[in-house]
């Protein structure tokens, strides 16, 4: 048998292994990156969350439009603008005429409203019914609710 006692003396007290320095900037720099992940993570999550609202939001509202009459569909849809615009720029939905229209293109980078059949949204919806295709008013307006980034 062997004795036991001859080998647990020729163990030395335990040393703490110098690798370990080392590796304690590592921790730390791992420790700071979590941190500043969980921060990002607090503080842009719900910006992104609303900014997806709100194209959910506008979609989903535009979409239900489609089920009402001609006239009431294209009252439903300068009303839904008039929401859109006031959650991107509170002082943009206040504006009137021409200016209501350049403000519509400047918030979605476009000239659809000014220039374009867009216009429809403007003035025109307070004269005698025009032929406005709504249709195609409908695609135009999915394709830009689609893309709202804020």
């Amino acid at each position: 048998m062997v004795d036991t006692a001859h080998v647990l003396d020729g163990l030395g007290p335990l040393h703490i292994v110098s690798g370990i320095d080392r590796a304690t900037p590592a921790l730390a720099m791992a420790s700071l990156g979590c941190a500043a992940a969980l921060v990002c993570a607090f503080t842009l999550g719900p910006w992104l969350i609303r900014r997806r609202a709100l194209r959910r939001f506008a979609l989903e509202e535009l979409a239900a439009t489609r089920a009402f009459s001609e006239d009431a569909r294209l009252v439903a849809q300068a009303a839904l603008l008039r929401r859109v615009v006031a959650r991107l720029d509170a002082a943009a939905a206040q504006e009137r005429g021409d200016a209501w229209l350049t403000r519509l293109d400047r918030a979605f980078s476009t000239q659809f409203f000014s220039q374009q059949a867009g216009q429809a949204f403007g003035d025109a919806l307070y004269r005698p019914p025009a032929d406005f295709d709504l249709d195609a008013l409908d695609e135009a307006l999915q394709r830009l609710f689609s893309r709202i980034r804020r």
